[in-house]
């Protein structure tokens, strides 16, 4: 997905739910902080969604974005890419602090998450794909791991996990 491509998705949100601020807040959140990631074979070249959490939530607006810019829809099928809408849950997930961290999305009234809080949900639920992009931020010192750690650190999590995610963020070194 180019910036572009997230720009004309959030626009096209905004029309349909004019009162409601967008929080994008998937690996397309990175567009904000790294357009060039979008680029003809850079690592977001690939990504087809953004993660969309309408904001105030309300389901009746987030099936309404849902059915008009959702996978397999007309807005689609015509241009590539689609909304995943998010329910309000999401943001129980995410670092403390995170609301004030959040990156305006050039060209919209939209917000992203910061790339450290993304990085840091992204270790915790641990995919590989999720993995290889953190690392690949890391090795292309966009995002440097101690900072990483910080907002891990901020995660509302139990600490039984805390192993795992260590074990992850030690990976990226490698």
């Amino acid at each position: 997905m180019t910036l572009s491509a997230l720009q004309h998705l959030i626009r096209s949100a905004q029309a349909l739910a004019e009162d409601t601020h967008l929080l994008v807040l998937g690996s397309a959140s990175l567009l904000a902080s790294f357009p060039d990631l979008g680029n003809h074979d850079a690592i977001l070249s690939a990504t087809y969604d953004a993660d969309l959490l309408p904001q105030p939530f309300e389901e009746l607006t987030a099936i309404m974005l849902d059915e008009a810019l959702g996978e397999q829809r007309a807005y689609y099928r015509r241009y590539g890419y689609h909304a995943d809408i998010l329910r309000a849950s999401i943001v129980d997930t995410l670092p403390q602090g995170w609301t004030e961290r959040t990156v305006a999305i050039e060209g919209t009234q939209a917000h992203a998450l910061d790339p450290y809080d993304l990085a840091a949900v992204k270790l915790l639920v641990g995919r590989v794909k999720d993995l290889e992009l953190v690392k690949h931020l890391v090795s292309s010192n966009r995002l440097q791991i101690d900072q990483i750690q910080e907002r891990i650190n901020l995660l509302p999590i139990p600490v039984e996990m805390h192993p795992r995610i260590q074990s992850c963020l030690a990976g990226l070194g490698k």
